[in-house]
């Protein structure tokens, strides 16, 4: 029988009778890792993000962006925090899918340009590789269209104008869709434009992409204006409509779908909104827009145990450590605080933990606040400048520039050899002040 304890004394006694061949191992094995790392990890971000706890400036400034717009930011530590405070009254608050398609990812500058709007900051979770690249991972809907489901039950914030003020609420919500068939009868529909998992029936609409992406496995069927107009049995990708949907189904879901469906018939989509709080279903059915989050930091003005941002799935490490964040409240007066808390160097990944981002929120005067996705994709961006990272002096740079002019041909030389897998372009990255893409935005215009 296998003893893991006595493994484990056995291998104790060898490295105490041995040190100087582990000590040779161990030095060898170090050193392995090391080339490896030095090959893929920048070890200049390493003395960056040591700096940065030595920088001495601190500064508070508050100023005013537009009417009912204030930008606050606090740098400290060398961490910036970015406050912008907006009235309901005087924005047009909404959010923004990355080249308005249901994959794929856009700069959240360049996002914000394309909708001319006055400030913008990035949004959900979304899938960093792969097909899917830019699918959100979470609840969001627009215009009063689900695009991606929520998540694990999940915390969102719903936005809808009513008399002309913008009004917001953040509560933690689950979605039920139903395929309500010719007969009466239902079938659950387990997402919407995602990956098709196994024995799955998801739903592709077609601000998704122009086909399903889905591997010839299941069955597909093809709905315009409610009507079933084609079945496509093991092939994948359909096409999908431009006034209807395609309905994907594999594993048990295939069958089910194939007995309970034919060319001609009638279906209809049936969704049933569950928010924690009991009653307030006919509520979030009423807002145009949502977007997801997690975990939820504050409602009415107490903030959840860890244990409940444990119960939306975020880990220990998630949210005791101190990652850059993104995270959206509001006041008891209906004004909406947009936050980034981020270093003040680009590239540095310094922030705040939850816990004490949901006390900055009661400090800040907020009763509910919902954190966003952080890290690499926390960005503030006002009047097409981007505020959550310090913008370094042109004029210095430019005089460090003439002082080195050696560096100028060995920094244009590696440029040359720069080669993407193709081996036939150059590599043009993006700028380290527009940070990663991202898959959807909240955007922010002014109405005066």
């Amino acid at each position: 029988m296998f003893d893991i304890t006595y493994l484990g004394r056995r291998c104790f006694r060898f490295i105490k009778r041995y040190p100087r061949t582990w000590t040779i191992v161990g030095f060898l094995l170090i050193f392995g890792i090391g080339i490896r790392l030095g090959q893929t990890v920048q070890f200049s971000k390493i003395t960056d993000y040591f700096r940065s706890f030595a920088d001495p400036e601190r500064t508070d400034v508050t100023k005013s962006v537009a009417r009912g717009i204030v930008h606050r930011q606090i740098q400290d530590n060398g961490v910036l925090t970015n406050i912008l405070a907006v009235s309901p009254d005087a924005v047009d608050v909404r959010p923004f899918r990355a080249l308005s398609a249901g994959i794929g990812t856009e700069s959240l500058v360049s996002l914000a340009r394309r909708h001319k709007a006055l400030a913008a900051i990035n949004g959900g979770f979304f899938e960093m590789s792969g097909t899917f690249r830019g699918e959100s991972v979470g609840a969001l809907k627009i215009d009063g269209e689900w695009v991606s489901e929520p998540e694990q039950g999940r915390a969102v914030i719903g936005l809808r104008t009513v008399d002309g003020k913008i009004e917001a609420y953040i509560d933690r919500i689950a979605l039920r869709q139903e395929l309500v068939l010719q007969d009466g009868s239902t079938l659950p529909i387990d997402g919407m434009n995602r990956n098709r998992g196994r024995n799955e029936l998801v739903i592709y609409r077609p601000h998704f992409h122009v086909v399903t992406l889905t591997m010839p496995d299941g069955a597909e069927v093809v709905v315009r204006n409610g009507e079933v107009t084609d079945i496509n049995d093991r092939q994948g990708s359909s096409r999908i409509p431009p006034d209807g949907y395609v309905l994907s189904a594999s594993g048990r879901k295939r069958g089910e779908l194939l007995s309970h469906i034919a060319e001609g018939g009638t279906v209809q989509i049936r969704e049933t909104i569950i928010p924690e709080r009991v009653g307030d279903s006919d509520l979030w059915a009423s807002f145009g827009h949502i977007i997801g989050g997690g975990p939820l930091l504050l409602q009415d003005g107490f903030a959840p145990s860890t244990k409940s941002y444990e119960r939306e799935g975020f880990d220990q490490a998630f949210h005791s450590f101190w990652h850059p964040r993104t995270a959206i409240g509001k006041k008891a007066d209906g004004t909406l605080l947009f936050v980034t808390i981020t270093a003040t160097e680009a590239g540095v990944r310094r922030g705040v933990m939850l816990p004490r981002l949901a006390e900055l929120f009661l400090e800040w005067g907020a009763t509910d606040a919902l954190n966003l996705d952080g890290g690499n994709s926390s960005m503030l961006v006002i009047r097409d400048e981007v505020v959550s990272v310090k913008q370094k002096d042109s004029a210095k740079s430019e005089s460090k520039e003439i002082l080195k002019p050696k560096q100028q041909p060995k920094k244009m030389r590696l440029e040359r050899k720069a080669k993407t897998a193709r081996g036939n372009r150059r590599i043009r990255p993006m700028p380290r002040q527009q940070g990663r893409a991202i898959s959807d935005a909240i955007l922010i215009f002014s109405r005066f």
